[in-house]
C-alpha cells in the first residue's frame, strides 16, 4: 500500500508549478487535490459547491488504486467501516472545465486512464459524491464505485508543506526557495517576508475547515510568473534658526485609492462573479436561469429532449478527443464564453510561442486564425540559397457558435507549425503589456522606461520598443489611478462620502455658469475642503497664525492647489484647508479666503495673522476681506526680487538684519547701513511697508516671529506625488497624508515629557544659557532692570508681561532678560519664579496634545459610496493641450539659475558681459558689430584713446607711401 500524506487546504491553493518544483521530473509521483463533502450544479457551467479541500501528497501512480481513496474518506470521517456506503469518485482532466473534463474513477481501467496525465501534470483534482450522482461519466465506466468499506491500515507520514498563510492574487510573482530543514520546496512571495506557517497533518488530528470554492477558479492550472522626476524645491537662502520647522515623517509610498475594481471608470475589468452568502457564512454559487432558452424550449417536450440529446453528444465528442495533446492550449470542442475570451487566449498563445498569428475571419459567428509565419528552406542543394515562403504554415484554428448559442466552440484545430519563431509579435502591444505590469507599476509608479523595457523583453523574449514600454506604463497608471476626465463624473459621490464620514466638514463645489439651466451637465471650476477635525484642532492650538500658498497640478487639467497651513506648538505644520482652483487670481483667492473665514469665524475686524509669498491677487484679497489682519511677506521671496538687481552676500545680510531686529531703533540703524551701501536698493526696499516683513513692526497676535513661509513650502513638498494624479486621487492623497500625520504626531506626543513641547523646551534652554550672563535690579511694581554684556540693558515688567526688547511680546517665549528677572523674583518678593510658567500656553505640551486629539476619519471604498442626489453630471474643466511634452518640474527662479554648477565650474548663465570696444553690455569684443558707444566717462576715455590710435595709424601709412614713391626709379 502506498504511503501518502493528507493535509487540509488553507489560505490559497497550491499551484501546478509548486507541485512540479516539489517532485521535479519524477514520472510517477503526483499530488491529489481531494474535493469532498459537496455536490455538482447542473450543466452547463457546472461547479462543485459547499465542499472541502484536502491535499494528498506523496502518491505513486504505479501503486495507486481506487481503494486508497476509500482509505482517505475513512480518515476524513465520511465512511463507517461497519456500514455500506455508496461513493462516486471523479477526476478532472487537466486544463479542462467541469462540463466536459470529468471522468469516472471507479476501476483499474480508470486509474490507467488517469496515469496518462501524471507525466505532464503533477496536480490532479478528484471530486467525490455521496449516495447518488447526476453525472453521465459512470455510464462509460464498467465498474461503478459502490464499495463496501473494509478495515484499512494506513500510517501516513508527517507532511511538511510550508507557505505563506495569506491570499495570493492571480498575478503575484512567486519565487521558490529550498527549505533546508524540511524539504520539499515551498513557494514564497517576491515581496518583503512575513511570518511563515508550518502546516503539518497528523493521523490523530486532521483539521476540517469548510472553505468556499468552485472548480472553475483554475486552481490546478500552472501559475504564470510575470515579471526622478522628483521636483526640486525652493532652497532656503535665509535660515531662521529659532523657527526651524519640526515635522514628522509620513510614509505615503503605499498610497492607493481604495476603489472597487468592478467600477468601469478605473479601467480594470471585473473579476468578481455573482455569488450569495448562506446563513452559515459559506459562499454559494448563484445559478442563473437562461430565460431565452426557457422560453424557446417550453413550447414542447421535444425541444427539451432534443437539447438534452445535443448535450449528451457533446459530452461523448469531448471524450472521443481525450487522446489529444493535453499540453496544447486548444482542443476540439473546447468552449469559450465569448469571442473576446477566445481572441485573448489566441493572443496569449501567439506571445508565448512567438508566432505571427493573424485573424483571417472575425465576425459575429466565427473567428478563424491562421499563422503568417515565414518558412525558411534551403534550395539548390548548395546550402547557400534561402527560399522564403510566406503564409504556408499549416497551423489553423477555427471557433464558431450557433445562432442561438452563447458559447463559442473550437471546430477546427491543426497544431503543427512549420514556420520560424519571430521576435516581432503583433499581439504583444502596449495594451497587453499594461495589464501584465499592473502590480509592478503600482509598487513603483516611477519605474524608468529603460528598466521596464529590459524586464519585459527578458520575460517575453520579444522586441519591445522604448515608446511601447512608455505607453504600457502610462496605460497601467491610468488603470491604477483612474482616468483623469472620468473621475470628475463621480467627484460629487466622493465629496458626499467624505462629508458623511467626517462630521462638521465644509465642502464647497463651484461650477462654471451655464446660460441654459435645463442642461444636465456642469463644468467643474473649483472645490474647497476643510475637514471638521482640523477646524477643531486649529481652535485648540490657540495660535491665530496661518500660512497660505499655492502649488500647480501636473495632470492634463492644469490648475492650482491652494492651501492654508497652521503652526502647532512644536513648530510643526498643521494643514487646515485646501482647494483646487483654475489659477491663482484675485477671484480664486477671494473665493478661498471667504470660505476659510467662514470656517474660522473671522470677520472684517478680526485680528488674525497671515504669511504668504505675495502671490497674484492674494494681497488684495486679504486687504479687502480682512482689513484689520496682519499680513506678513516671506523675506526669502523679497530677497529673490532684490537679488535680480543687487547681488552679493552683503545685501542678503543687511536684509536679514533689517527683518529680524525687534525694535524700531535697531531697524532704522540697519536701514541706514543699506542706504550707505546702495541708495537705489534703500529706496526700493523702503517702498515695501515694514509691517509686512520686519519683526520690529509686528504685533503679538500670532505668538510667532516667523518671517519665512516655510510651513507652506513644507506642505507642498509632502503632497508632490499627489499633484500628478486625477482629481479624486489628489484630494484623497492630501486627506490620507493629513490622517496619517496626525497619528504619527500623537505617537511623538506620547514620548514627550515636561510641561512644554520638545522644540519649545530646546529654545527655552538656549535662552536660559544666555540669561546666566545678565544681572537684575528690582525697581518695584513688578519692574526689573536687566543688564548684560555689550551694553545690553532692558526693562522688564513681569505684571504686564512686557520687555523693552519686544521678543516676549512677539513670539510668546520669555527672552533672556525676562528669564533673568524671573530668577530674581524670589529674592525680592518671595515668589518662586519658574520660566516655564511664563511661556504662552500655545507652547504647552497639554495644548499640543489637545490639538492632535481630533482625528480625521477614514472613508469607504468606491463600492460603498452613496450616489449623490444632484441631478447634474460634472464635466472636467476645459483644457487646451499645449504643444510639446508636458512640463513636470517647477520653473526655477533667477537666483536658482545663477547658482547652478556645471561639472567643476560655476555656470555663467544669467550673467551680463560688457564689450571692451563699444562699452555696451550683452556681447563681447569678439562678437562686436560696431555698435555706438555708451555715454560715460570710461566710454569717452576709451573713445578718445581709440581716435588717437586711429590717427597714429593713418600717419604711419602716409609716411610709408611717401617713402615708397621716393624709392620708385620711374
Amino acid at each position: 500500500m502506498p504511503v501518502w500524506n493528507l493535509s487540509e487546504a488553507r489560505g490559497r491553493m497550491i499551484s501546478e508549478a509548486e507541485v512540479r518544483l516539489q517532485y521535479g521530473d519524477h514520472p510517477t509521483m503526483f499530488c491529489m487535490l481531494l474535493n469532498h463533502g459537496g455536490k455538482f450544479t447542473d450543466f452547463p457551467g457546472r461547479k462543485y459547491v459547499n465542499g472541502k479541500r484536502h491535499y494528498v501528497d506523496l502518491i505513486d501512480i504505479e501503486t495507486f488504486c481506487v481503494h486508497d481513496i476509500d482509505d482517505m474518506m475513512v480518515k476524513l470521517g465520511y465512511i463507517d467501516e461497519n456500514l455500506h456506503v455508496e461513493m462516486y469518485y471523479h477526476f478532472r482532466r487537466p486544463l479542462c472545465d467541469l462540463d466536459f473534463g470529468l471522468f469516472a474513477l471507479a476501476s483499474d481501467d480508470d486509474v490507467r486512464h488517469l496515469a496518462k496525465y501524471v507525466g505532464q501534470h503533477k496536480l490532479i483534482e478528484v471530486y467525490t459524491e455521496h449516495g447518488q450522482t447526476k453525472l453521465h461519466t459512470y455510464s462509460m465506466s464498467p465498474n461503478p464505485s459502490k464499495v463496501r468499506i473494509v478495515e484499512i491500515d494506513c500510517t501516513p507520514k508527517r507532511l511538511f508543506l510550508e507557505w505563506h498563510d495569506t491570499q495570493v492574487e492571480p498575478n503575484d510573482v512567486l519565487t521558490f526557495e529550498p527549505n533546508r530543514n524540511n524539504p520539499p520546496v515551498s513557494p514564497t512571495r517576491n515581496e518583503p517576508s512575513i511570518d511563515k506557517v508550518d502546516m503539518v497533518s497528523d493521523n490523530a488530528n486532521i483539521m476540517e475547515t469548510e472553505i468556499e470554492h468552485s472548480s472553475d477558479d483554475n486552481s490546478s492550472g500552472d501559475e504564470i510568473n510575470s515579471g526622478d522626476d522628483s521636483e526640486s524645491q525652493d532652497g532656503d537662502f535665509l535660515l531662521d534658526e529659532d523657527n526651524i520647522i519640526d515635522d514628522v515623517e509620513v510614509d505615503m509610498r503605499e498610497f492607493h485609492l481604495n476603489v472597487d475594481p468592478d467600477v468601469e471608470w478605473i479601467g480594470g475589468a471585473s473579476k468578481r462573479k455573482n455569488h450569495v452568502v448562506t446563513e452559515d457564512g459559506n459562499e454559494a454559487d448563484l445559478e442563473v436561469i437562461d430565460m431565452e432558452l426557457f422560453l424557446s424550449d417550453s413550447s414542447s417536450d421535444d425541444g427539451i429532449e432534443g437539447e438534452r440529446n445535443k448535450k449528451i453528444k457533446a459530452i461523448r465528442r469531448a471524450h472521443e478527443n481525450e487522446n489529444a495533446q493535453v499540453s496544447e492550449p486548444f482542443y476540439l470542442y473546447q468552449k469559450f464564453n465569448s469571442s473576446k475570451e477566445f481572441k485573448d487566449m489566441v493572443n496569449q498563445h501567439a506571445i508565448d510561442t512567438r508566432r505571427e498569428l493573424d485573424f483571417e475571419k472575425n465576425d459575429k459567428n466565427r473567428v478563424r486564425v491562421v499563422c503568417r509565419g515565414t518558412i525558411t528552406s534551403l534550395g539548390g542543394g548548395t546550402g547557400q540559397e534561402v527560399v522564403n515562403e510566406e503564409g504556408k504554415c499549416p497551423w489553423v484554428l477555427l471557433a464558431s457558435k450557433w445562432k442561438h448559442d452563447k458559447d463559442w466552440t473550437v471546430k477546427t484545430y491543426v497544431s503543427e507549425h512549420k514556420c520560424l519563431q519571430t521576435r516581432k509579435v503583433r499581439a504583444c502591444d502596449y495594451k497587453f503589456l499594461s495589464k501584465q505590469i499592473l502590480q509592478l507599476v503600482e509598487a513603483n509608479p516611477k519605474i524608468p522606461v529603460k528598466a521596464l523595457r529590459e524586464q519585459l523583453q527578458r520575460i517575453y523574449k520579444v522586441d519591445i520598443s522604448k515608446m511601447k514600454a512608455f505607453r504600457a506604463r502610462e496605460a497601467a497608471l491610468k488603470i491604477i489611478r483612474g482616468d483623469y476626465a472620468t473621475q470628475y463624473k463621480i467627484l460629487q459621490d466622493y465629496l458626499l462620502e467624505l462629508q458623511t464620514q467626517n462630521p462638521d466638514t465644509t465642502i464647497k463645489l463651484d461650477v462654471e455658469s451655464e446660460p441654459n439651466p435645463d442642461v444636465e451637465t456642469r463644468t467643474f471650476r473649483r472645490v474647497y475642503v476643510c475637514l471638521g477635525a482640523l477646524k477643531q484642532g486649529f481652535a485648540a492650538g490657540k495660535r491665530d497664525f496661518l500660512g497660505v500658498d499655492g502649488a500647480f497640478m501636473k495632470g492634463p487639467f492644469h490648475g492650482q492647489i491652494l492651501s492654508a497651513v497652521a503652526l502647532d506648538g512644536n513648530n510643526g505644520i498643521y494643514p487646515l484647508a485646501y482647494a483646487v482652483v483654475e489659477a491663482e487670481t484675485l477671484n480664486s483667492w477671494t473665493w478661498f479666503l471667504t470660505h476659510l473665514g467662514d470656517d474660522l469665524g473671522l470677520a472684517s475686524n478680526s485680528n488674525f495673522t497671515f504669511i504668504s509669498d505675495r502671490q497674484k491677487g492674494l494681497s488684495s484679497a486679504i486687504a479687502d476681506l480682512f482689513p484689520c489682519a496682519e499680513h506678513r511677506y516671506c523675506v526669502r521671496h523679497i530677497h529673490e526680487n532684490m537679488r535680480s538687481r543687487w547681488r552679493g552676500d552683503k545685501f542678503k545680510e543687511l536684509l536679514w538684519n533689517c527683518s529680524t531686529t525687534y525694535t524700531v531703533q535697531e531697524f532704522e540703524k540697519e536701514m541706514e547701513e543699506v542706504r550707505k551701501l546702495n541708495q537705489e536698493c534703500y529706496e526700493w526696499l523702503k517702498q515695501i511697508p515694514p509691517q509686512h516683513w520686519a519683526r520690529s513692526h509686528f504685533t503679538g497676535r500670532a505668538h510667532s516671529d516667523i518671517v519665512i513661509n516655510n510651513i507652506c513650502e513644507c506642505f507642498n513638498s509632502k503632497i508632490i506625488d499627489g499633484r500628478d494624479t486625477p482629481i479624486i486621487n489628489c484630494l484623497e492623497f492630501i486627506r490620507e497624508y493629513i490622517m496619517k500625520r496626525i497619528v504619527n504626531v500623537e505617537k511623538e506626543i506620547d514620548k514627550a515629557t515636561g510641561p512644554l513641547t520638545p522644540t519649545a523646551t530646546k529654545l527655552l534652554q538656549k535662552i536660559k544659557d544666555q540669561a546666566e550672563e545678565y544681572t537684575t535690579s528690582f525697581c518695584g511694581n513688578g519692574k526689573y532692570q536687566v543688564s548684560g554684556p555689550w551694553q545690553d540693558q532692558c526693562v522688564v515688567n513681569v505684571n504686564q508681561r512686557t520687555c523693552s526688547c519686544k521678543k516676549w511680546e512677539i513670539n510668546g517665549m520669555p527672552c533672556k532678560h525676562v528669564v533673568s528677572a524671573i530668577w530674581d523674583m524670589r529674592r525680592n518678593n518671595g515668589a518662586i519664579g519658574i520660566p516655564e510658567t511664563f511661556v504662552h500656553e500655545c507652547y504647552w505640551l497639554s495644548t499640543w496634545r489637545n490639538m492632535y486629539s481630533f482625528k480625521v476619519d477614514p472613508i469607504n471604498g468606491r463600492r460603498l459610496w452613496i450616489k449623490s442626489p444632484c441631478p447634474t453630471t460634472l464635466l472636467p474643466p476645459k483644457h487646451h493641450v499645449p504643444i510639446g511634452r508636458p512640463k513636470k518640474k517647477r520653473r526655477k527662479s533667477t537666483t536658482e539659475k545663477e547658482d547652478m554648477i556645471k561639472g567643476n565650474t560655476v555656470s555663467r548663465a544669467q550673467k551680463t558681459v560688457t564689450c571692451t570696444k563699444c562699452n555696451n553690455k550683452g556681447h563681447n569684443a569678439r562678437t562686436c558689430k560696431g555698435q555706438l558707444p555708451t555715454v560715460g566717462k570710461k566710454g569717452k576715455k576709451k573713445n578718445e584713446k581709440g581716435k588717437e590710435k586711429d590717427k597714429g595709424k593713418e600717419n604711419e601709412k602716409g609716411k610709408q607711401k611717401k617713402k615708397g614713391k621716393e624709392k620708385d626709379p620711374l
